[in-house]
C-alpha cells in the first residue's frame, strides 16, 4: 500500500484522497522509536504519528512535519544526525512544496551517510546530480514517468527493494493534539 505518496501520510490516515500535507515519512532500522522521536524533537520536528516499536532488525515508521513555521524553520533537517552507525533510514517526502506542486522526493541513509537521493519529477536525472545507489534498480525497472500511477510504482519498487513494510492505518498512533497545532 503506497497510495500515501500522493497526498502525504496524514491525509492518507484521515482518508482524505484530495488532501495535501507537508509531512515526512521515515522508515528506520537499527535504531529505536524512542531515539527517533527524541532526535526529531531535538531538531524541532516532533513526530505526529508512529508505528509500533520495531523488533531489532525490523523497520519502524515515524511521521513528522517537514517544516516548523512557529520557529521560522523552513529548511530540511539533516537526517544523518538520526542515522548512527548500524542504522538505516528511508525518508519519503510526498509533498516537498505543496504550493508549487513539486513531485515527491526520497532519500536513503545508511550508517550516517546518504546513499540515494530520488527525485520523482526527474527520472532522467536518476543519479546524475546526487548520490543514488538505487539508480540502476530504478532504471532497470523501466517505469513510465507519464503513467498516472508512476509515483506509487516507484515507491513500491523502493519499498520492495528495501523490504519496507506496508503502512497500516490500524497500527499507526497519531498525536492529534500536536497535529491540530500544525493543521
Amino acid at each position: 500500500m503506497t497510495e500515501w505518496i500522493k497526498s502525504g501520510v496524514i491525509a492518507w490516515v484521515r482518508d482524505d484522497r484530495y488532501g495535501d500535507d507537508e509531512t515526512v515519512l521515515v522508515y528506520f532500522k537499527g535504531t529505536g522509536l524512542t531515539a527517533m522521536a527524541e532526535g526529531l524533537s531535538a531538531l524541532h520536528r516532533p513526530p505526529f504519528a508512529y508505528g509500533p516499536d520495531a523488533a531489532p532488525g525490523d523497520w519502524g515508521v515515524i511521521v513528522h512535519h517537514m517544516l516548523n513555521p512557529s520557529r521560522g524553520e523552513f529548511a530540511d533537517i539533516d537526517y544523518r544526525k538520526l542515522c548512527p552507525q548500524g542504522a538505516e533510514l528511508m525518508v519519503f517526502i510526498p509533498n516537498p512544496c505543496v504550493a508549487k506542486a513539486h513531485g515527491p522526493k526520497a532519500y536513503h541513509y545508511k550508517d550516517g551517510q546518504i546513499s540515494s537521493c530520488i527525485d520523482y519529477e526527474g527520472p532522467e536525472h536518476s543519479g546524475e546530480y546526487w548520490p543514488n545507489a538505487m539508480a540502476p534498480l530504478i532504471t532497470a525497472a523501466g517505469l513510465d514517468h507519464e503513467n498516472d500511477n508512476y509515483e506509487e510504482q516507484l515507491t513500491q519498487l523502493i519499498c520492495d527493494h528495501l523490504g519496507l513494510p506496508a503502512l497500516n492505518r490500524d497500527t499507526i498512533t497519531v498525536d492529534r493534539d500536536l497535529m491540530a497545532s500544525y493543521f
